[in-house]
């Protein structure tokens, strides 16, 4: 499936083998979100439906908080509607990176898990 918009040709994502409806336009996720630390640089970018974007982000926020990395039933548990399993799989890579990235000293606890509450 090829993205319709200039700026996405090419882009699939890969939560689903074919969308339907068909995906008008994909969103750009980094990895390691750039609110996080995360670099708008290719290694760190994969390029997602908007639904599959959304659920990223919503179960990252949760392992956030969590202070954990959560399984991918535990997410669906804790979600009102089925969860695309690479949607998790994007969001524990996203926490795994969070975790193992270098921390400036002038960041705080309160500054970084601000988002969280």
């Amino acid at each position: 499936m090829t993205a319709r918009g200039a700026h996405d040709a090419g882009a699939v994502c890969r939560c689903v083998s074919e969308h339907r409806p068909p995906v008008l336009e994909y969103e750009r996720h980094h990895r390691l979100p750039k609110y996080l630390g995360g670099e708008d640089v290719p290694e760190n970018v994969v390029w997602v439906c908007p639904t599959t974007h959304t659920n990223t982000h919503e179960l990252l926020r949760m392992m956030l908080k969590a202070s954990r990395a959560l399984s991918y039933h535990e997410c669906q548990a804790e979600q009102p509607r089925p969860v695309a399993r690479y949607a998790h799989t994007l969001a524990l890579a996203g926490y795994t990176a969070w975790l193992t990235r270098p921390v400036p000293s002038s960041t705080t606890t309160k500054e970084t898990h601000a988002w969280t509450e």
